[in-house]
């Protein structure tokens, strides 16, 4: 099921650098920068689009775009993680793709799909910069460095996809549990996420039992630390290790398009 009502904070210039002061990232002038396909994007048009962006707070579980609804914006998230989700009859959902800062929402709009069976939320909450969908849209429809940056994200999708595909076919819960954890890391560039068993359960699409035993194995092992509505990650290495092949095999495509 998915919730139709969403409540969106837009922050005001002092309160965003309020919250970018505290954010042990490296920033520059303009959050912006802390996205990878708006900061790969030239002066030109990035100065062109920048009057248009606005900072929003989005909050764990807010939907972003709705199955089958109009796509009003465009986000591209700077510390927060949003979820590409399959909603089935019975109310059930399974992860198909998480969007953290090296990405966008709203692919369908600019592949002149419109709307899309799919829900969108947000896994791990923070921050975003938004932007109408319309604008988004002329900007791509003008060709140009944006276009190019998007075509080759849109290829990165794609090979998440397959390769997520894959992993749940044939990866034990385990070491999926790892890659999802690292690239959740990745999306947000900290590594401790606020994240429940129950929906680490939704996304990975199997028991909370089975995620609850697959997390208390990791941390025997010193991989991670939790407690309840969080997960703290202790060893990256040794659970860059104890991750099956999809998430280097899905990094090394972004390091080679996005550098």
């Amino acid at each position: 099921m998915y919730v139709r009502t969403a409540y969106i904070t837009v922050l005001s210039w002092r309160q965003t650098k309020e919250v970018f002061d505290v954010m042990p990232t490296h920033q520059e002038a303009h959050p912006h920068s802390l996205n990878r396909l708006l900061a790969n994007l030239p002066s030109q048009e990035l100065t062109a689009l920048l009057p248009h962006l606005e900072q929003v707070s989005l909050s764990h579980g807010q939907p972003i775009i709705l199955p089958y609804e109009p796509i009003p914006f465009v986000y591209f998230p700077l510390n927060s993680l949003l979820s590409l989700v399959t909603v089935l009859e019975d109310g059930s959902t399974v992860e198909a793709r998480a969007i953290g800062r090296e990405g966008m929402s709203s692919l369908p709009i600019l592949l002149d799909a419109g709307t899309t069976p799919m829900q969108t939320v947000t896994q791990i909450p923070g921050q975003a910069l938004r932007v109408k969908a319309e604008i988004i849209k002329e900007a791509f429809d003008k060709g140009g460095a944006l276009r190019h940056i998007i075509h080759r994200y849109i290829h990165t999708t794609l090979v998440v996809a397959s390769q997520t595909a894959a992993c749940n076919r044939f990866h034990r819960v385990e070491a999926r549990l790892c890659r999802w954890l690292l690239m959740s890391s990745d999306g947000i560039g900290k590594e401790d996420l606020f994240l429940t068993h129950d929906f680490l359960a939704t996304m990975l699409g199997v028991r909370r039992a089975g995620v609850s035993e697959a997390a208390s194995q990791l941390q025997s092992q010193g991989l991670i630390r939790y407690q309840r509505g969080r997960i703290q990650i202790v060893d990256r290495k040794g659970l860059e290790t104890s991750a099956c092949e999809c998430y280097e095999a899905v990094k090394a495509e972004y390091v080679r398009l996005f550098g």
